[in-house]
């Protein structure tokens, strides 16, 4: 699905038309928050194929940020701490940030967006985007 269109204040966009902010990034990746020029929260989605990390290991300690994972397409095998979930299309994956994430795709394709920023502060764009 393609869908472009645009006027005064709004913008819509296909997730899979959004390009990747950086040239040599793969085009798996959607750079929502920059194609969009989104300033009060961090937002992206990925798409891959089962068997794919979607979202490596990681957590928020450091940033103290909240993230919320939607499952667009597919499906995903979410790693939660030490607790592994399966979520299909259409289900949503709500984490703190002293929670040790991973996200796998299970089916080909699955689409996740990905959603996040730090409670009580101004969002500020994470160096790895820039």
């Amino acid at each position: 699905m393609s869908v472009r269109a645009g006027g005064p204040g709004w913008q819509v966009e296909a997730v899979n038309d959004v390009p990747p902010v950086k040239p040599d990034w793969p085009p798996t990746w959607k750079s929502i928050r920059h194609h969009f020029d989104i300033t009060a929260f961090g937002i992206n989605a990925v798409t891959k194929d089962a068997g794919q990390v979607l979202i490596p290991e990681h957590n928020e300690r450091e940033s103290g940020q909240q993230e919320i994972y939607f499952v667009h397409a597919g499906e995903v095998a979410a790693t939660l701490g030490d607790e592994r979930v399966t979520v299909p299309a259409g289900g949503l994956i709500a984490v703190e940030p002293d929670v040790t994430r991973k996200i796998e795709s299970t089916a080909s394709p699955t689409t996740l967006l990905c959603i996040g920023g730090t409670p009580g502060a101004a969002y500020e764009v994470g160096a790895w985007e820039t």
